[in-house]
């Protein structure tokens, strides 16, 4: 709303224009990684267009990117839930200490996770299921690409502060500015310097270092209200646990997210080695339905943390309802236009005819179930804003492990379905899951207003 200020609409006034206002920037900047991860896998792919494994080898150790996205998620939302809070509750000592508690923690992570995997490359890779050429290509990327690891768990943790402050406009433009680099710097490292996989993976590295200093840059030049002190007072024990209490369940879940990948990948490759890279190239096109619940997402915690720290409990069950409209009527439109247009959109990737014929099948037998895990993702964010990191990572095993891995196990290996089984037993997990989100979070709300006043909306 133009000329009310981002501080008068967090707790009063329309809720739909202030989710849009929050949501619009990250996914901007979420737009702009998508362009990248097609123009990369385009880069990639025409490496040798006959040959499958460039981009399903790359597919293979995505679980192992995956868990470094998810450390560095965990910190974000932490992070992000400890600050939005803080701020509705108007607690100084938080806000003073999250920044340089939140860095401190990223250090730690980076120096474990990068020693550790250069020191495990090998078996790591191997252990993915990777062979001949898949575990040549798979090996030579995360060789290359493992030094990001250090950028993507600190930048996560200064984003976080960011986003529970509602600063979402510097997100989007670190996410924007690292992000068109690596798109110009693909090609460059790729062909012009004839490095191929590596010169992909040096790339993203090389970019992500330099949208981590912009994100610096917006600390230091004082536009942020939590500041960052770079000395070892500034690093509080109990704001640390406070991030860790939020974070830890979230990067948990996202491992189990990325185990769960792991156990689809092999059941894929086991039926046919051609159907995962199909599930590969529909995995980067399904970021395409995810970016809209994302970004919905990281603005709900936001306006529910602060809301929370407010006690203004009224406000925060209509946010949830217009979370949730907003979220199934965009993933609707998405998902309607890749349907239609899955031929067009996949050949571009692979002259292989059964990789094509996989591509389409999939998007058109579980592009829907999307609209149903947009529940699961609001409902997950939901809990993380008030604190309860466990009650959100309970969706995320539901989603991806009690319900997904059983019903594809069931469909493949008792009901003889091959791939299909894979895909109908992921639609069954989101359906379900959907169902306990849309009961659990109204009733939560609920139950805080029975227990607590709290002030009257204004």
């Amino acid at each position: 709303m133009r000329g009310v200020s981002l501080q008068e609409q967090m707790f009063s006034g329309p809720v739909f224009p202030l989710l849009i206002r929050l949501s619009l920037p990250i996914f901007a900047g979420m737009l702009f990684q998508l362009l990248y991860n097609i123009t990369d896998t385009i880069w990639i792919s025409w490496i040798d267009l006959e040959d499958p494994s460039l981009v399903g080898g790359i597919g293979i150790i995505f679980p192992l990117i995956f868990l470094f996205m998810a450390l560095g998620n965990g910190l974000m939302v932490g992070t992000a839930s400890l600050v939005a809070r803080a701020v509705g509750e108007q607690n100084e000592e938080h806000l003073d200490a999250a920044a340089d508690s939140g860095l401190f923690m990223g250090l730690l992570i980076t120096v474990v996770m990068v020693v550790g995997g250069y020191v495990f490359k090998d078996a790591l890779v191997g252990g993915l299921g990777a062979e001949g050429a898949y575990y040549e290509r798979a090996l030579e990327y995360f060789t290359y690409v493992l030094p990001g690891a250090a950028f993507i768990f600190m930048q996560n943790t200064l984003i976080g502060v960011l986003q529970g402050e509602g600063l979402v406009n510097y997100v989007m433009r670190s996410m924007i500015i690292g992000t068109v680099l690596n798109i110009v710097l693909d090609p460059v490292f790729i062909f012009l310097f004839g490095w191929g996989v590596k010169g992909a993976a040096l790339a993203t590295v090389l970019a992500q270092g330099i949208g981590f200093l912009y994100v610096v840059y917006v600390f230091l030049a004082g536009k942020t209200r939590v500041p960052i002190h770079i000395r070892l007072s500034g690093i509080r024990g109990k704001v640390m646990a406070e991030i860790f209490s939020v974070g830890f369940p979230q990067t948990l879940g996202q491992a189990i997210m990325s185990l769960s990948f792991l156990i689809f990948n092999r059941i894929v490759i086991a039926i046919d080695p051609l159907a995962l890279t199909a599930f590969t190239l529909c995995g980067r096109f399904d970021q395409a339905i995810l970016m809209p619940i994302f970004a919905v997402a990281s603005a709900l915690v936001t306006m529910m943390g602060q809301n929370f720290g407010r006690r203004l409990y009224d406000r925060m069950l209509i946010i949830w309802h217009v979370a949730l409209r907003v979220s199934v009527a965009t993933v609707a439109v998405i998902v309607l236009a890749i349907v239609l247009f899955a031929p067009r959109i996949f050949s571009l990737f692979t002259d292989v005819p059964e990789v094509l014929s996989y591509a389409v099948a999939q998007v058109r037998t579980m592009e829907y179930a999307f609209i149903f895990a947009s529940f699961g993702i609001l409902g997950r964010s939901f809990f993380q804003a008030i604190g309860k990191g466990w009650a959100g990572l309970l969706l995320v095993l539901l989603r991806l492990v009690l319900l997904a891995v059983p019903a594809v196990l069931l469909f493949v290996y008792v009901f003889d379905l091959g791939i299909r089984g894979v895909w109908f037993g992921l639609v069954f997990a989101n359906v379900s899951t959907a169902l306990t989100a849309a009961l659990w979070v109204p009733r939560t709300i609920r139950s805080m207003m029975e227990r607590e006043p709290m002030p009257a909306l204004r």
